[in-house]
Parts: C-alpha cells; sequence; structure tokens
C-alpha cells in the first residue's frame, strides 16, 4: 500500500482542510514533483467536507483519470471504493462523486445544469478553456472548491494567461497557486530523477524539469543538433549491418505529392539508432510529380540498395492513405498496420535522443535531414495564440525521423 509523504511545501497545501483554502486552488510545476499526491489527500477531505452540490473528478478522459489519480487512490484507501468505469459513478467512503472526461471543446455539455460543490481536475492544461470556465460557473455552493494540478506549458497558455497571472484573483482570495519541482517530492530516486531529466531538452526541460512556463520559440533542436549527431563510415560500429549488429530495421517515410517525398533508412542496434540513407524527390525542385505507383517502385529499390540486408518495417503517415495503399496492393513491402504520428511527444523525444546521440545520420547519405533538422522550428506566432506547433516548410525529413523515433523509443529507453 502506498503511503502519503510529502515535502515540507506540499505538506502544508495536503493537509490543510478545505475550509481554509481558496475558490480555486492550483498544484503546477514539473513531472514527478508530487502534484497528484497532494491531490490524495484534498479528494479524502473533501469527502468529510460539507459542501452541497455533486463531487466531480475529471480530466482529459476517464482513462487518464484512471491511470493518474484512481489507481494510487484505491491502493491508498484499500476496499473502500466502488468505481463504474462506464458510467463514472464513483463511490469513497460514504461520499459520492461523478468521473468525466474533457477531451474536447463539447464536453461542457456534460457540466450544464450540475451544481458542483468539490471539482477535483488533472492535466488542467489538457481541457479545453470551454469546459474549465463552465465548470467554475456549476461552483455555486457556499464553500465550493476547485483543486486542479498541471505541469507548465506556453506562457500565453489560457490557464496561465487568464488564471495564474490574474494578480486580481488572488488578491480577491478567490485564486491560489503554487509550483513544484522534483526536488519538493522526497519520494524520488536521486537515480531516478536524474534519469527523468535525460528526457527532456530546449522548451522541454524548461517545462518539464524546471517547470517554467515559456513561449517556444526559434529552431525545435537548436541546443540537441551538434557534431556528435552524424557519422561517417569510419565512426559507424563494426558489423552494424551484419547478423547480431543490428535488431530492428525499419523505413520512416513522410509521403508527399506536391511537398517533398522522403525515405530514411534506419538501423536500430539496440541502444543507437543509425539513419543510414535518405531518398527525397522534390517536385517543385525536380519540376515533376510522380505517381504512387512511382513512388513505391523507388521505395522498393531504396530498400533493395539498403547496407542492411533484413526486410524493414516501413512506418508511413496513417494520413498518407493513396500511398499506404497502393504499397498494400504490390505486396512486396512490409508495411506496419499503424504510425505513430504524434507531434509534440515526438519532437520531444527526437531533441532527448538527438542530445543523448541516440540517434545519429550519415553525413554523406543524409544531407536533407542534416539540413532540415537545423533549421527546423517553432511558429511564433502559433505560440503567441498559445498553440503549440512547428512551422510546416522544411519538415519532410523530421517527420520521416520523428516516425521512426516514435516507434522504437519509448520514455524508459530515453532514461535508460
Amino acid at each position: 500500500m502506498p503511503v502519503l509523504n510529502y515535502g515540507k511545501r506540499m505538506a502544508k497545501f495536503a493537509m490543510r482542510p478545505p475550509e481554509r483554502d481558496a475558490k480555486i486552488n492550483l498544484l503546477v510545476g514539473s513531472v514527478r514533483s508530487g502534484k497528484t499526491w497532494g491531490l490524495h489527500s484534498k479528494i479524502l477531505y473533501l469527502c468529510d467536507y460539507p459542501v452541497q452540490g455533486r463531487r466531480l473528478l475529471t480530466g482529459v478522459s476517464k482513462a487518464s483519470i484512471k491511470t493518474n489519480v484512481l489507481t494510487d487512490l484505491f491502493a491508498l484507501i484499500g476496499n473502500n471504493y466502488k468505481y463504474n468505469s462506464q458510467s463514472g459513478e464513483l463511490r469513497l467512503f460514504n461520499s459520492d462523486w461523478i468521473v468525466y472526461g474533457a477531451h474536447d471543446e463539447g464536453s461542457e455539455k456534460y457540466l450544464r445544469g450540475a451544481t458542483i460543490g468539490a471539482a477535483v481536475c488533472d492535466e488542467v492544461i489538457l481541457m479545453p478553456q470551454s469546459y474549465f470556465q463552465m465548470l467554475l460557473t456549476r461552483l455555486s455552493p457556499t464553500g465550493s472548491r476547485l483543486y486542479g494540478s498541471t505541469n507548465a506549458d506556453n506562457s500565453e497558455h489560457w490557464l496561465k494567461r487568464e488564471y495564474l497571472d490574474n494578480e486580481q484573483l488572488v488578491e480577491d482570495g478567490l485564486l491560489w497557486s503554487e509550483s513544484f519541482t522534483m526536488e519538493d517530492n522526497p519520494n524520488l530516486d536521486p537515480d531516478y530523477v536524474a534519469a527523468q531529466k535525460k528526457l527532456y531538452t530546449g522548451v522541454f526541460y524548461d517545462r518539464m524539469i524546471l517547470g517554467l512556463w515559456n513561449m517556444a520559440g526559434g529552431a525545435c533542436y537548436a541546443d540537441a543538433w551538434g557534431p556528435w549527431t552524424q557519422y561517417t563510415d569510419v565512426e559507424r560500429p563494426v558489423g552494424l549491418y551484419g547478423a547480431g549488429g543490428f535488431q530492428d530495421h525499419l523505413i520512416g517515410v513522410d509521403y508527399g505529392t506536391t511537398n517533398p517525398c522522403v525515405f530514411l533508412d534506419a538501423i536500430d542496434d539496440g541502444r543507437t539508432v543509425w539513419f543510414d540513407n535518405e531518398y527525397y524527390w522534390s517536385a517543385v525542385k525536380e519540376q515533376r510529380s510522380k505517381t504512387d505507383a512511382e513512388y513505391v517502385a523507388d521505395l522498393k529499390k531504396f530498400i533493395a540498395e539498403s547496407n542492411c540486408k533484413q526486410t524493414p518495417r516501413v512506418l508511413v503517415d496513417p494520413s498518407a492513405a493513396s500511398f499506404r495503399a497502393a504499397i498494400q496492393a504490390d505486396g512486396s513491402i512490409y508495411l506496419m498496420d499503424e504510425c505513430d504520428n504524434t507531434v509534440l511527444d515526438g519532437i520531444r523525444r527526437t531533441a532527448s535522443a538527438l542530445k543523448q546521440c541516440k540517434i545519429r545520420f550519415h553525413k554523406a547519405r543524409c544531407p536533407m535531414s542534416a539540413r532540415e533538422h537545423v533549421t527546423f522550428a517553432w511558429d511564433k506566432e502559433a505560440a503567441k495564440k498559445g498553440e503549440e506547433k512547428p512551422i510546416k516548410r522544411g519538415d519532410h525529413s523530421c517527420d520521416a525521423a520523428r516516425y521512426v523515433v516514435n516507434t522504437v523509443f519509448n520514455d524508459w529507453r530515453l532514461a535508460a
């Protein structure tokens, strides 16, 4: 059974009864800083808190709430609960709760007409603003309370701009917030903390490790790309292409018709992924577009010319439906059914892998990959609006590499 062990700063919040809390209470900061443990204590307090209205647990989805909050909470309280994952009805001791997911703008309809006395919110930055605003309007009973946890994000995010930076809310006693880092969590092993710090670089390190709210700007891989990211035949491990020299062979594909089409030949030796060759066709530069059938023929030739003779797994963005269909119709290429094209997590993983020299590009055979990874940049205008995304220009090799990284690198491998 887990034990609620708090650092000094978190203990002040966790042990404070709801009567002494503000209307809105937000725990912000880095990953693994103990924010959810602090919410566990409040949930237990709220079971006996004398307030009218419903008690609500909410987050991006019921599944995320189960993973992030309820699993440890249930382990903490033993058999003193009943939970229906379909309806979201939850019984904690003698207290009735409801669990709602808030995955899109339409989720606020679940709150209409409800009277809520206590709300606990997981991952607030991932909630739609309309949902959060609707939730606040439902906290009408005297003594009603909202508690939330969140990691840091873009400094222009609505939560930061309209609530955390709202001095009037603080002066009126309506808002309390405090920022925490992993150093505030006494439950973490120092080796684990060191491993977590390897997972992030650049803007992601500032937010997830330092707990800073900042705007993404400049090159996405500004502090990750360096001389260590490229290799020559002399630096390549002896026997990489032979039996026992590698564990996996993959081809990352970023399909394009008017935009460039890119294939990247990736050889995974278990620690490092070696991007050994690239195919780059720009219809604009070459002044000729290719058909899907021509691209399939080019892909087959690219695979046949690979230095690694194991049949590769080919990763194609799910949105490239026509090209995927052409590959399947050919029947001679091992096309993976699913390709993880997650953008922000993929950029974070790629930056971490680059920084740790866990992915490398052949200096002579991957010139466009080198060029695009150096210039790949955040969209500053979108960031000013609180939207996090890279500029969709000169990103084709970056996307192809990201599909490979998302497939072979989980956080455990990056932290190892």
